[in-house]
């Protein structure tokens, strides 16, 4: 009986790590082994995350004070570091605050190729960077839907990210405005040089 709880509890636990991977995945620039290791899973499972065969709802580890915001910036840095999560806050974490937090549903997160394509398309002077902060995901996702190397690319449908619920008009419409300042800027700046 015992065996059978700890069991239950070690698949619980492999969950909620696959959890945090999965948001570790979409929102930072570790890499797959930084991110295997953190979450005591094999690369292969991170690389199945990554890909989206393996459909698993996302945990904020930062939210819910896991792993810190500076942990993930020295990793990044740093590609031989391992992060390391804050177990008696891994421990305390609760079921009500990990819903709370929004989990991507598994259907949200195969959307997000769709949103990227359609705002590559809509809007080509957003670069990866702010179309990832957008949706939510990786710039090196992006980069695959921009240049066609996407697994899954024969599938995806440009689709409206507002219409999605994967981000809002209000942050739309501020980073169109952003890039297109950016853009009149650096018109400008080469106008100067040709005149000179």
């Amino acid at each position: 009986m015992s065996t059978e709880l700890s069991k239950g509890n070690n698949d619980r636990n492999k969950q909620f790590f696959m959890q945090i991977a999965a948001w570790l995945v979409d929102n930072t620039a570790l890499t797959f082994n930084q991110i295997a290791q953190c979450c005591r899973l094999a690369l292969e499972e991170v690389q199945g995350i990554a890909d989206e065969e393996i459909d698993v709802e996302k945990f904020n580890p930062v939210i819910s004070g896991i792993i810190t915001e500076k942990e993930i910036d020295n990793c990044r840095r740093n590609p031989n570091h391992i992060p390391s999560l804050i177990a008696k806050n891994i421990k305390k974490r609760s079921k009500v605050v990990g819903n709370i937090l929004g989990f991507a549903s598994a259907a949200r997160r195969r959307d997000k190729p769709d949103a990227i394509y359609y705002l590559i398309k809509k809007f080509p002077i957003l670069d990866n960077g702010v179309i990832a902060k957008l949706i939510s995901t990786t710039s090196y996702t992006v980069e695959q839907v921009r240049d066609g190397s996407h697994y899954n690319m024969q599938n995806i449908k440009p689709q409206d990210p507002i219409l999605l619920g994967l981000c809002s008009q209000e942050n739309l419409e501020a980073e169109v405005e952003k890039a297109r300042v950016k853009e009149e800027k650096r018109e400008r700046l080469k106008n100067i040089k040709k005149n000179y």
